[in-house]
């Protein structure tokens, strides 16, 4: 596609002529981390949030001096205006570079900086409104989700066990049942009156959306709590009639903002529709980036109400 536009080490390309070394490190050992950012309006959405994580998860690795020598706060907004690309994401990714293949960190190491850009709709309000169904399973990923690695296949796994369950995501729970988050969202439900989404630790990816979720929940004067929760609580919670409030369930993510859950397995939240704490979040989630991308604000949907 023409506007498929790639930067791979310095040279601008279209994507489709893009080429890495057989023994890249990424390719062979997934030795790399990645970033999705979402374009609005021919502009990058929290765009230094996305570079300050890529700064941690580059640091993590012990792979220094990429920002030094890729100076991707300014490329990758180069990179979006050349692409023409008005809607839709810019994938980032780091490796350590082609080498003999070995576990052992090369040195020095000649890391692979590349991003790209794809035209991609946005979730459109039927999409929204409809909610998503989610497929609960055991989390059989390492034990540093909190890295943005490349190394995905225990979530490509997961996430081909959900849609062949007919199911939108995959929920990932620990072996007692704790939900942890989605194959690539973080979660939230509303329980008592209470927003709560897993803490952060190596279990669970420090969502940006999840950030911003925070951030709006406490500006709105909402109770949230980052507290982990069980399946079994959201259950339980939506057969009770004095739970303490209607329970609630959404996923964040780049690309899909804030996605109402109408369903976990074979049972129904919320009463099928998404609910009103979701839709007044993701109202202040669309304004806040509409207004940043010099967007007017999007029509508001927490009047809909729940379905």
């Amino acid at each position: 596609m023409d506007d498929e536009l790639l930067y791979l080490n310095g040279s601008l390309m279209p994507l489709s002529e893009g080429r890495i070394g057989v023994e890249d490190r990424g390719f062979q050992l997934g030795d790399g981390v990645y970033e999705v950012i979402k374009v609005m309006n021919g502009r990058l959405v929290w765009l230094e949030d996305h570079l300050e994580r890529l700064r941690h998860n580059l640091d993590t690795l012990r792979l220094v001096g990429v920002f030094e020598r890729h100076s991707l706060e300014r490329v990758l907004p180069d990179l979006v205006g050349r692409s023409g690309v008005t809607e839709g994401m810019v994938y980032v990714q780091v490796t350590r570079g082609t080498a003999t293949r070995e576990y052992v960190f090369p040195d020095p190491p000649h890391p692979t900086v590349l991003a790209y850009t794809r035209s991609r709709g946005l979730p459109e309000v039927d999409e929204i409104m409809a909610g998503m169904v989610l497929h609960p399973l055991v989390d059989q990923r390492w034990a540093r989700s909190d890295i943005k690695s490349t190394n995905l296949l225990a979530a490509v796994l997961a996430k081909e066990e959900a849609y062949e369950a007919g199911a939108d995501e995959a929920l990932l729970l620990s072996p007692e049942g704790v939900v942890r988050e989605g194959g690539s969202s973080n979660i939230f439900a509303v329980l008592g009156g209470v927003l709560r989404t897993h803490p952060l630790d190596n279990r669970i990816l420090g969502g940006i959306t999840r950030k911003h979720v925070l951030e709006a929940a406490l500006r709105m004067g909402c109770p949230a709590e980052e507290r982990a929760f069980t399946l079994e609580e959201v259950i339980e919670a939506g057969a009770s009639v004095s739970a303490g409030g209607a329970t609630e369930v959404f996923v964040a993510s780049t690309l899909r903002d804030i996605q109402p859950v109408v369903r976990i397995g074979i049972h129904v939240v919320g009463g099928g529709g998404p609910g009103a704490v979701t839709l007044t979040l993701l109202d202040a989630i669309r304004r806040e980036q509409a207004v940043s991308v010099g967007l007017p604000p999007p029509v508001a949907l927490a009047s809909q109400g729940p379905h």
